[in-house]
């Protein structure tokens, strides 16, 4: 069997171009990556680099099908090893993810409620990296905005995230009973770093708008406080401890926004090996979600 430390050294080297950017890359010397390919060859037994220009080698065809082989079974074995680990790590334990915040909020607020043992990541996921999350272990649930139905994965509807705005209990908005994205119209709003979809939601439907974003959720809370800046909350985080300290000392008044474009449909997504773990906790927690 071929060392795999070989293979690193080959396919550095043809990402790199040179045994000196090889082998400074790989924190060794560049008489250790000379061997090294020398001995490749040799196990190998073929010849995978030319050797005729003057002070410099380059990957031949053969070498260079070798190098883009030899990517893929590294990314293989990578593949395995974690995969093992997330498994071995997750086996006693939900570890969930979401797209937006929401959901990971709610569940953190009751999480006493809940007989499983959870794992909460309040880092959000990009849709891009769902289906390899999942099947690599990584979550065992993650919360999207659509439903997925492959032959490993599948989705539960679990309920509709809307918004609301908190605006200056002085500014004219504040009579209302609820408004819409349009009559938000140029107003400047302090807005949570990371909020997944309903960055591009409240970009796109709220006119002339200006967005202060804050990193520091700690930051967030003491500004929504202390200063006129409105700022958004939802129904999934309407009853947690941050959103009742924006709102404690009476600042800012409560406001729904009615309109066709305020909800994000969630679902459960998970493996469907899974899914006598999962639909348990699912089912639980649709009787809490807020509506």
């Amino acid at each position: 069997m071929v060392d795999l430390e070989l293979l690193t050294e080959l396919v550095a080297f043809h990402k790199y171009g040179t045994l000196s950017a090889t082998a400074e890359h790989l924190m060794v010397t560049q008489p250790t990556v000379t061997r090294g390919m020398k001995k490749l060859e040799q196990e190998l037994g073929v010849s995978l680099f030319n050797r005729e220009i003057s002070n410099r080698i380059l990957l031949n065809e053969t070498g260079l099908l070798a190098a883009a082989e030899a990517k893929k079974l590294l990314q293989a074995e990578n593949n395995f090893t974690e995969k093992i680990l997330n498994f071995d790590r997750l086996s006693h334990k939900i570890t969930i993810s979401s797209i937006a915040p929401g959901p990971i909020r709610l569940i953190d607020a009751f999480k006493n409620q809940f007989t499983s043992h959870l794992e909460l990541n309040h880092q959000l996921i990009k849709p891009e990296n769902i289906l390899t999350n999942l099947q690599t272990l990584k979550e065992r649930l993650i919360f999207t905005d659509k439903e997925y139905n492959t032959d490993e994965v599948e989705s539960m509807y679990i309920g509709i995230e809307y918004i609301g705005v908190g605006i200056d209990k002085f500014h004219p908005l504040a009579q209302h009973k609820s408004v819409s994205f349009k009559q938000l119209v140029g107003l400047i709003f302090l807005v949570v770093q990371d909020t997944g979809p309903w960055e591009k939601i409240i970009e796109e439907h709220i006119p002339a708008a200006k967005f202060l974003y804050q990193q520091d959720l700690s930051s967030m809370r003491e500004l929504s406080q202390y200063s006129n800046f409105p700022f958004f909350y939802s129904n999934l985080t309407e009853e947690t401890s941050a959103t009742f300290e924006r709102f404690s000392n009476g600042n800012h008044t409560k406001l729904p926004i009615v309109d066709k474009n305020n909800k994000i449909e969630f679902y459960g997504t998970y493996l469907k090996r899974d899914r006598q773990l999962i639909q348990p906790f699912l089912k639980h927690l649709i009787q809490i979600w807020p509506k």
